[in-house]
């Protein structure tokens, strides 16, 4: 199962950094139980285990229940190491499917007949421990030593809050998603790891509260540790039902792309240097579950909220853009930047530009009472293919010759450069920069 995968792998990593020979067992009993359910407040909350049980009766604050209930883990593990149980299940292996293989707490269940030791189950709990939580309820496991190794960080971290706030406790995934986003920002100081850090919010009556980060907050933070990568992540819930999507690959290298061009184009914009950061600003179209469908996280699966109401034939208000204050500019930012990351060639921003200019100049010229230039001009911007560009372009060229210059431009690029699928967005383009002030 997954989660013992993962376990195996940090605790292999784990003992060559830290030069250590720790079995999983050992890891789990001198490393791993002491920081998440040795104290009255848990990090986790193993769902259906002896130690969630003491979190029903409300007895964690008892060290003597707590070595009770650790004392029975060891020995469901027993029992299935000896063949007294013949399958793992989740009341001793985190992760793993219910007794009952129908219920909805089951979780990664084969019809495989699995080679599986008592390390796979020790394992399978601080494997667990590794999943990154998202805004919704879903969770990813990376198989990254480093990535690993920087979570790991974290949780010593995560205990001393703990103790010090009430609320916040049984929410590692939570807090590994907010560690991971402060740890790979460009303000974090290692002599102070928790400098300017504020994992722990007011909630609606005052409470503390941690919130689960946006999904694009973290694929932002991966791509800046892995600017060029693409890794594969686990993608799952476990809870009152569990819920396996199974592997996504998140193709960091396009998300480092996005924000290269945001940072070239935008980045020294008066209005916005000192705005906050894309990634605390970015709001995606769709939910990671959703994003999740086209099979990959990238470029796509990053399509700005609410962009398509700009775009030719995507919806019925065929709205052209606005710049009312700093956050519409900040958006319209975001969206020209992930239009521009989606046609991969920054050189479309100026032809864009020229024909701004030139369709500006165009209809400025158009005799009183008569509206054919505008009309032709709304028609180009609102073109869906290549022939209705070209058709368009052509009508403009006939009324106006001194045209030429650009129409030959677009023409040129949009039959040899630009593939048809991408037609739309570069037209999304050019609505912008007409619309748009001249930056």
């Amino acid at each position: 199962m997954y989660t013992s995968h993962i376990g195996k792998q940090f605790l292999d990593i784990y003992n060559r950094t830290m030069k250590r020979n720790l079995t999983p067992r050992e890891f789990f009993e001198r490393e791993y139980f002491p920081i998440f359910f040795d104290h009255a407040r848990y990090l986790q909350s193993p769902a259906n285990t002896p130690l969630f049980q003491l979190i029903a009766r409300k007895q964690t604050k008892s060290a003597a229940a707590r070595k009770e209930m650790l004392e029975q883990v060891h020995s469901k593990i027993a029992a299935f190491v000896t063949g007294e149980a013949s399958l793992p299940e989740m009341s001793y292996a985190i992760g793993y499917p219910s007794a009952d293989l129908m219920g909805t707490t089951s979780g990664q269940v084969s019809n495989q007949i699995l080679p599986l030791e008592g390390d796979d189950m020790y394992s399978s709990w601080f494997g667990s421990a590794l999943g990154i939580g998202m805004e919704g309820g879903l969770n990813i496991l990376i198989d990254n030593a480093d990535l690993m190794l920087l979570l790991h960080e974290g949780w010593n971290i995560y205990r001393r809050y703990v103790e010090q706030t009430e609320g916040i406790d049984n929410k590692i995934d939570t807090w590994n998603s907010i560690w991971l986003i402060h740890r790979l920002g460009d303000d974090f100081n290692p002599k102070h790891p928790t400098a300017n850090f504020h994992p722990v919010s007011p909630g609606k009556k005052g409470e503390a509260v941690m919130q689960r980060p946006p999904w694009t907050r973290i694929i932002f933070a991966l791509s800046r540790m892995f600017p060029k990568s693409n890794l594969n992540a686990y993608t799952y819930s476990f809870g009152q039902m569990n819920k396996t999507i199974g592997f996504i690959q998140l193709s960091l290298s396009e998300v480092t792309r996005l924000s290269q061009i945001y940072q070239t184009v935008f980045g020294k914009m008066h209005l916005l240097k000192d705005t906050t950061k894309l990634d605390e600003v970015y709001k995606a179209q769709r939910g990671f579950n959703l994003a999740c469908e086209s099979g990959a996280i990238g470029l796509r699966a990053l399509e700005p909220k609410d962009l398509r109401k700009f775009m030719p034939g995507q919806s019925d208000k065929n709205e052209y853009p606005k710049e009312k204050n700093v956050e519409s500019q900040i958006t319209n930012s975001i969206y020209i930047s992930w239009v521009l990351a989606m046609l991969n060639n920054k050189d479309l921003l100026a032809l864009a530009e020229r024909a701004s200019a030139m369709l500006h100049d165009y209809g400025s010229r158009e005799k009183r009472a008569k509206a054919t230039r505008s009309n032709l001009v709304d028609k180009l911007l609102n073109s869906k293919s290549r022939k209705e560009i070209i058709d368009c372009l052509v009508s403009i060229l006939e009324d106006d010759p001194t045209t030429s210059e650009v129409c030959n431009a677009l023409v040129d690029e949009i039959m040899l450069n630009i593939p048809p699928d991408n037609v739309l967005l570069f037209v999304t383009l050019m609505r912008f920069k007409y619309a748009l002030p001249t930056k």
